[in-house]
């Protein structure tokens, strides 16, 4: 029987999954986080045997992307099962903010959740209820974790424990075998995959019976992931694509880096110019022609007089490259990206509840510290000139943080010269406040 004593409360309202409420709790005797999972049966037999099924699936999974179990409690008239905390947020709360998260980050999230599914699907495991909201993303966004198989089914178990006919899963997500009750198979998990992955990066769900191509609205995504989204959705799931590993080899293909960068910027797709950018050094990119790091630099300019919602994640993974590849070129060619990189770290509106951006912050941290004399003068007169309109007392503590981290790196730096006095009367003033 699971011991209530030693798990102490932190949120008796965590979260609803399928068949049951979710509460967060302390493990006193291991010192761990976990999240308790409860459903009081009454005189439900149905939905008692899909939270005992539950448990059980739970237990016959080990894979680094879906909740450990630790414990499961079959009372009278409640079950309980004691599993894996997962710190992170729902992938809807990304689309319900308009966050837009980048392709790569996509990419990555979508390889683990496939891998999960793929794991679940040799144990001869449906999930069945693949969506936004059952996949939680780690706070430091490298994970991806599936929960909630409250309604998932062993193959051989889904005829008895669901009548013919009978509809079970999320309107919008469900394949069209699923909405009419019909036998499910892995096919059916990976029509969901599908719509969620299209709907992360859209936004919104794909319209019904007549596909938007991704690629077409935002240059940040490749044709390639478009094509892959097509063959999750056919109808036909005879034609549909047929396995989470030739799910995850696709997706690993999607983004081309091997094109010669003449090329790239010649056909002008972004995702292929960020993921060339990702392969190189500061001296890689000074080594190529004048004329294609000049065109680089201006289209970064025009995507950021254009600032388009779609492309503002990639925009601002484009600064992030910039700002570290940039430390050789000219100050003339090297300032505006510095300018943006403030504008665009600290500053600017991602979402509703967004600002600033924390891959240009850091990167701002790395080439503080490590920066050449020219650019590190470009730098801290950027830096002074971005906090000299800022009043300290407004600011939140992460803008104080890394603004300290920042100011510290700059001051840290032996290539620091001219700039020294005035940043060091800017940290005493940033600690005055702070402290």
């Amino acid at each position: 029987m699971v011991d209530t004593t030693r798990y102490e409360i932190l949120d008796v309202d965590h979260g609803e999954g399928g068949f049951g409420k979710v509460q967060k709790r302390r493990d006193k005797a291991l010192d761990r986080l976990v999240a308790i999972k409860s459903l009081k049966l009454l005189d439900d037999p149905e939905a008692r045997e899909r939270f005992i099924h539950e448990a059980k699936t739970l237990a016959r999974m080990s894979h680094p992307n879906i909740p450990a179990i630790y414990d499961v409690d079959f009372l009278p008239h409640e079950m309980r099962i004691v599993f894996e905390y997962i710190d992170g947020q729902p992938l809807r709360q990304y689309i319900t903010e308009k966050r837009v998260p980048t392709v790569e980050s996509v990419r990555r999230w979508f390889i683990q959740i496939a891998s999960a599914l793929g794991h679940a699907h040799r144990l001869g495991i449906l999930h069945r209820d693949i969506k936004p909201d059952n996949i939680i993303i780690s706070s430091d966004e490298v994970t991806a974790t599936v929960v909630d198989f409250g309604i998932a089914l062993k193959v051989d178990d889904a005829k008895r424990l669901t009548p013919d006919g009978c509809v079970i899963g999320t309107p919008g997500y469900m394949s069209p075998e699923q909405a009419e009750g019909l036998a499910l198979d892995e096919r059916s998990d990976l029509y969901s995959l599908g719509i969620t992955l299209y709907e992360v990066l859209a936004a919104h769900l794909p319209h019904a019976g007549q596909y938007q191509d991704l690629s077409d609205a935002n240059e940040a995504i490749p044709p390639t992931i478009d094509d892959l989204i097509k063959k999750c959705l056919i109808q036909d799931r005879a034609q549909r694509i047929a396995t989470t590993d030739l799910f995850i080899d696709e997706l690993r293909a999607s983004i081309r880096t091997d094109i010669p960068l003449s090329h790239l910027l010649t056909d002008a797709r972004l995702h292929e110019i960020l993921g060339a950018l990702a392969q190189l050094s500061s001296e890689d990119f000074h080594a190529k022609s004048r004329g294609q790091r000049l065109l680089i630099i201006n289209r970064l300019k025009d995507l950021v007089r254009t600032d388009r919602l779609e492309t503002r994640t990639a925009t601002a993974a484009l600064i992030a490259h910039l700002l570290r590849l940039g430390v050789l070129e000219l100050e003339d060619d090297y300032r505006p990206i510095v300018e943006f990189a403030f504008s665009w770290g600290f500053d600017k509106i991602i979402t509703v509840k967004w600002t600033g951006n924390q891959d240009i912050r850091t990167m701002l941290i790395d080439v503080s510290k490590t920066t050449n004399g020219q650019s590190h003068s470009v730098i801290a007169k950027a830096f002074l000139s971005h906090v000299k309109t800022r009043t300290l007392a407004d600011l939140d503590g992460w803008y104080h943080h890394d603004l300290r981290k920042i100011v510290v790196g700059l001051l840290a730096n032996p290539n620091c010269g001219e700039s020294a006095d005035d940043l060091a009367m800017f940290y005493d003033k940033l600690n005055q406040e702070t402290h």
